[in-house]
């Protein structure tokens, strides 16, 4: 079964407005944010249908996703929450709806396959992905929310997956999948996370090079 996805990219991005009108469109080694999450989304075998939910906030990032093969829904834009209520209740969507936030851009498509994976395995109706928050300190990264689960400091990591049927219910059994990754530790709210997204990418480009060396 495929999962659809909904990339939630209609936020007000306070934290970073005063450097940056829309902060999915905030350039990381010359790539809009919210392009790294697209393309490795379209990458993910088990991926669906994916459509990008704007606001009001992010006009210019409606317009440029329409480049892509994505589906765009404009919500209202009054938090995030909301946001997910309306486009899973508007475009009616049933089974398995995977929620990513827009300002992850270290995913890849192993991760992505492994939480999909993970949820089709739990038998619960809802799955959301938690980093320790020792792994955001370690990196230097903000934490707005931070959790205590059986003696465990965790922290949201902006992936959720949930049974589109079940949006109306008032308490939906959720599992909790904790991933020790970088990649998903990684959401940019501040500049300084953006710092350290920026550096870890710069980091994975160079690795990848390939050898220019003669034998």
């Amino acid at each position: 079964m495929k999962v659809n996805v909904l990339i939630m990219a209609g936020g007000k991005g306070e934290r970073l407005k005063a450097f940056f009108k829309e902060k999915p469109l905030i350039k990381l080694h010359g790539k809009p944010m919210i392009q790294y999450v697209i393309e490795a989304l379209m990458k993910t075998k088990d991926v669906g249908k994916i459509i990008v939910v704007t606001s009001k906030h992010t006009p210019k990032t409606k317009n440029m996703v329409k480049h892509f093969k994505v589906e765009v829904l404009e919500a209202l834009g009054d938090d995030y929450v909301t946001d997910v209520q309306y486009a899973v209740r508007k475009l009616r969507l049933k089974g398995p709806v995977m929620v990513v936030s827009a300002d992850l851009p270290l995913l890849n498509p192993t991760i992505l396959n492994r939480v999909i994976d993970y949820f089709k395995s739990c038998g619960k109706p809802a799955l959301s992905v938690m980093v320790p928050h020792k792994l955001r300190e370690k990196l230097g990264l903000s934490s707005n929310l931070t959790l205590k689960i059986q003696d465990n400091l965790l922290v949201p990591a902006g992936i959720n997956i949930l049974k589109g049927e079940m949006i109306n219910a008032e308490e939906i059994e959720e599992e909790k999948m904790v991933l020790d990754l970088e990649e998903v530790a990684v959401n940019v709210n501040t500049i300084n996370d953006l710092v350290v997204a920026e550096k870890i990418l710069s980091q994975k480009s160079t690795s990848q090079k390939p050898c220019s060396g003669k034998a």
